[in-house]
């Protein structure tokens, strides 16, 4: 049986006995037939060649940023694989204002395309961030994701909102998805079912809450990071101290996401003394180890909505067509161009194209000719950090050993 101590469930949270016997039953039916991880040299391999690139693109990114240039090297990439999604949550959108299940799909990569797009960006990148809609909804989403193993992407992260993983698993196509990942983000906002439906647009939210324990299950021997994704909305305060109770208890990494209207968050968060309170209590729990995503000063410019270092190019957001968002697809005052990837061999003369059509050097910013965001996502927040550590090394260096600590529960 589960055990908690942080988390007290309350009316109208799921039956955590049936759901966790039910994880539990669908890991022992699943576990024989999925492959198991890649170790020994092969595995050694691709994280030392992920590295490599990390560490070119760092010494290239102090040049740049030397000669006042911020067209900086990624990090990893963000890639919308599919705008299709069977949820339909309220405060999502594509950083355009427009709900993904009303976008069409029309131009999606096909399987061919989409490794061609790993190939160009991996000359520069040392790490994929699939996203959707719902990148589980792609039929050949193992395929792609076996492409990039052996393209030596490290890490390879999916952010998911977890409903059909099960279902996924048990065919014969997926046997191999687990083994090539390494970072699972789940999306869970909260743990009272009623309103995750209503919030979701999805009326069995606990395949959510199953699904997220069945990965915790297996995550271990399939030597994934398992994390959950919890967005603090105004009325939510409550629900979102839930998860972060829940995570501290089951082990789970938590990562905090302020709720954004448009590209700034919600004002009103930083004015109630709820949500105050919540921000204190994460930055406690950070200093007491439990696993929350970020560096402590991440955390705090993040939750308080502090001003900063916008380097978007080190997050470059891919399109589910292929087209590299330039230089941001939540720019308000400049509408971003659409850069065609496969057009490229690689991305420096990727980059070079794009920066003759936008300049990205002080993008960021409220005239005219920025951007005209604030964008309080932790995405953001990292391109912060790192920038932070273009002039402070060991402080970069924590921030990405920290991401990279796996300690799976």
């Amino acid at each position: 049986m589960l055990q908690f101590d942080s988390y007290q469930p309350r009316d109208g949270h799921p039956n955590w006995d049936k759901l966790h016997a039910e994880a539990v039953a669908l890991a022992e039916q699943l576990r024989p037939a999925l492959d198991r991880p890649r170790r020994g040299i092969a595995e050694t391999k691709r994280r030392a060649s992920s590295y490599t690139t990390a560490a070119h693109n760092y010494l290239t990114n102090r040049r740049l940023q030397r000669e006042g240039r911020e067209d900086l090297r990624p990090l990893y990439f963000i890639w919308t694989m599919l705008r299709s999604c069977n949820f339909d949550c309220s405060y999502c959108d594509d950083h355009r204002g427009r709900k993904y299940p009303d976008l069409c799909n029309d131009g999606v990569l096909d399987t061919k395309e989409s490794v061609r797009l790993l190939e160009v960006m991996r000359t520069r990148t040392p790490s994929v961030y699939f996203a959707g809609g719902e990148p589980t909804l792609r039929k050949d989403l193992p395929a792609i994701t076996r492409a990039a193993r052996d393209l030596d992407y490290y890490p390879i992260i999916i952010n998911t909102n977890g409903s059909a993983i099960d279902r996924q698993l048990r065919k014969p196509s997926w046997r191999s998805w687990l083994a090539d990942m390494d970072i699972i983000i789940v999306s869970l906002d909260g743990l009272n079912l009623k309103r995750l439906a209503s919030m979701w647009g999805y009326r069995k939210p606990e395949d959510v809450l199953r699904n997220l324990l069945l990965l915790r299950e297996l995550a271990a021997e399939m030597n994934i990071k398992l994390m959950v994704n919890t967005v603090i909305q105004p009325g939510h305060i409550d629900d979102a101290r839930d998860v972060l109770n829940l995570t501290r208890d089951l082990g789970i990494w938590f990562c905090p996401t302020p709720v954004n209207v448009g590209p700034t968050i919600e004002r009103s968060l930083l004015a109630d003394p709820e949500y105050i309170a919540l921000a204190e209590l994460i930055l406690e729990r950070k200093k007491q180890g439990q696993r929350i995503s970020g560096s402590a000063r991440m955390l705090k410019r993040l939750l308080w909505a502090e001003p900063l270092e916008c380097r978007n190019t080190l997050k470059p957001h891919i399109d589910f067509d292929g087209t590299l968002q330039w230089p941001c697809k939540a720019t308000v005052n400049v509408p971003p161009v659409a850069v065609d990837v496969l057009a490229f061999d690689d991305v420096d003369s990727l980059y070079d194209n794009a920066r003759s059509r936008i300049e990205p050097t002080r993008f960021h910013g409220p005239a005219c000719n920025q951007c005209g965001a604030n964008c309080n996502w932790a995405q953001n927040y990292s391109t912060d950090a790192y920038a932070h550590g273009l002039k402070r090394p060991l402080s970069l260096l924590g921030e990405v050993s920290e991401f990279l600590t796996r300690s799976a529960p």
